[in-house]
């Protein structure tokens, strides 16, 4: 419940405030020390010592029974994402330890930063030894973005030459993909805790989390989208170069739209949207797949609509 305090005069030009007596006794604060002021814009923060855009230190424990070794992997990223810094993994005699090492392994080599730092007879220590605060939002996106547009680009390739190696390829780069977002999941998780933080990530306001995280959580699914077509021309579907075409025009509108706000990509889109899907096509998984490309692009102009939505207005 927000506290009314009375603007009191201070001298011909300042103004001043009290603070409750409950908040100095809890931080004990005395007359004559500093207090930490921040302008937010259409509100101040007050802290009573200094705050550096650092991870809050917090550690989780897991404990994982016999039978419960696959599900690790998920863990691991979920603590990951939330911010944490340091994760223990318990685990009894019976366990399988051959299987939650390797699933331990295969979550690490999909998270920035987060490394193995202890192994004991009846646990593991995963510890947080690199400062992700140094990558802005906006550089993993464009890392996201750079991943997608290389998908493009193979998935024109694949249909001109009929190569297998770009199917391949657009596989293997789904790891990296998720790599990033895990990251950006963080980095929001720790900007929603720390307005400091959020600053250093290069977010000074952060009711733009949302639109950003919207944005980058659709490029993973996007990128899930060419790997499950990729799959599928493994197996012997076919896609045409107007299929990929539209495909290629659908998510570079997409990214467009969100950067620049582009008049031009916003209209493309819808009309590339409405095409597909008052034309009666044949329903197959590639025309699917398509379906699901649209529809996401479609987000990721979404995303923008509440970007702009967010931004505060300069005066």
């Amino acid at each position: 419940m927000p506290l009314a305090r009375k603007l009191i005069r201070l001298g011909k030009a300042s103004l001043a405030v009290t603070l409750p007596s409950k908040w100095l006794k809890k931080h004990d604060l005395k007359e004559g020390q500093d207090v930490y002021i921040e302008d937010r814009d259409d509100y101040l923060e007050i802290w009573p010592k200094p705050r550096e855009a650092e991870e809050i230190k917090q550690e989780a424990q897991v404990e994982i029974e016999p039978g419960e070794e696959k599900s690790t992997e998920r863990i691991i990223i979920s603590y990951y994402s939330a911010g944490y810094t340091s994760i223990r993994i318990s685990y009894p005699k019976k366990t399988n330890k051959t299987l939650l090492k390797e699933n331990i392994r295969r979550s690490l080599l999909r998270l920035v930063g987060l490394e193995a730092f202890e192994e004991e007879e009846n646990y593991f220590l995963l510890q947080m030894i690199a400062d992700t605060s140094t990558i802005s939002i906006e550089k993993i996106i464009s890392r996201m973005e750079l991943l997608l547009k290389n998908n493009l680009r193979d998935l024109e390739e694949y249909a001109r030459t009929g190569h297998m190696q770009y199917l391949k390829s657009i596989i293997e780069r789904d790891e990296e993909l998720d790599k990033f977002y895990f990251l950006l999941s963080r980095q929001v998780a720790l900007s929603l805790k720390s307005s400091s933080y959020a600053e250093k990530v290069g977010i000074p306001q952060r009711p733009l989390l949302l639109p950003y995280f919207n944005y980058a959580k659709t490029l993973e699914r996007l990128g899930d989208v060419f790997v499950s077509l990729a799959r599928i021309l493994q197996r012997g579907q076919t896609v045409t170069e107007e299929q990929v075409e539209i495909i290629k025009k659908a998510v570079t509108c997409g990214i467009n739209a969100f950067q620049r706000g582009d008049k031009v990509s916003k209209k493309e889109l819808g009309k590339l949207y409405s095409s597909f899907f008052t034309q009666g096509k044949e329903l197959t998984l590639i025309t699917y797949l398509i379906g699901n490309v649209l529809s996401l692009s479609l987000d990721l102009l979404e995303a923008r609509v509440d970007f702009e939505a967010l931004t505060p207005v300069q005066k």
